[in-house]
């Protein structure tokens, strides 16, 4: 898929989120890789107006600005899609949003300790990740909220370089929103709305 077709793809989920209340405002961003960089929403765009030329281009090397329109700059977040770009070579798409159950669930991550694996409970959405195993015993990356962001991303890269790619293609950041990631926007997309019914049956069972 071209470039403008992801954008346009990605426009789209904008508004869906939008209308679904995971993107209120501004908040969260969506990205699409390309090629050896990837294209992502601009800071400060409202994700309900969202238009295909709301984005801007960076490296995945090493998440500098290779080109945007004026007046647009990258998200604050875009450390966090170019460490999932950089260390994930089959990532085409990464999506952050901000879900009402992903900021209720609380595992007191601490500053210090950075990172922790939580369990997920083994049900049957887990499915749309590929993985058909009964009763997997999976679990996923929960990261403490940093209020700069770089640091952040800087543990995610820790977390890969050290305990390797997640079991499953998402990470959380407590008190904040999950990222996602595929091989596709559409991939990403199916994974995300997995993500979110999995985070709405733990904080259910709290």
């Amino acid at each position: 898929m071209d470039s403008l077709s992801s954008l346009q793809e990605l426009t789209k989920l904008s508004h869906t989120y939008y209308e679904r209340q995971w993107m209120y405002a501004t908040a969260g961003n969506l990205s699409a890789r390309d090629g050896d960089n990837f294209w992502i929403t601009a800071s400060g765009k409202h994700k309900g107006e969202l238009t295909d030329k709301d984005f801007v281009c960076v490296s995945v090397n090493d998440g500098s600005l290779v080109s945007a329109s004026a007046g647009l700059k990258p998200s604050a977040e875009t450390s966090i899609h170019q460490v999932v770009y950089s260390k994930m070579d089959d990532a085409g798409a990464a999506l952050h949003v901000h879900t009402l159950d992903s900021n209720l669930l609380e595992f007191g991550i601490g500053k210090e300790e950075g990172f922790r694996d939580i369990p997920l409970p083994p049900i049957e959405i887990i499915k749309a990740f590929g993985i058909w195993d009964e009763k997997p015993n999976l679990k996923f990356p929960v990261f403490y909220n940093h209020t700069n962001v770089p640091t952040i991303a800087s543990e995610i890269k820790r977390y890969m370089e050290t305990k390797g790619k997640p079991q499953v293609p998402f990470l959380l950041i407590e008190g904040h929103g999950p990222t996602v990631w595929g091989k596709t926007v559409a991939e990403a997309n199916k994974h995300l709305e997995a993500v979110h019914f999995l985070l709405q049956v733990m904080a259910r069972r709290i």
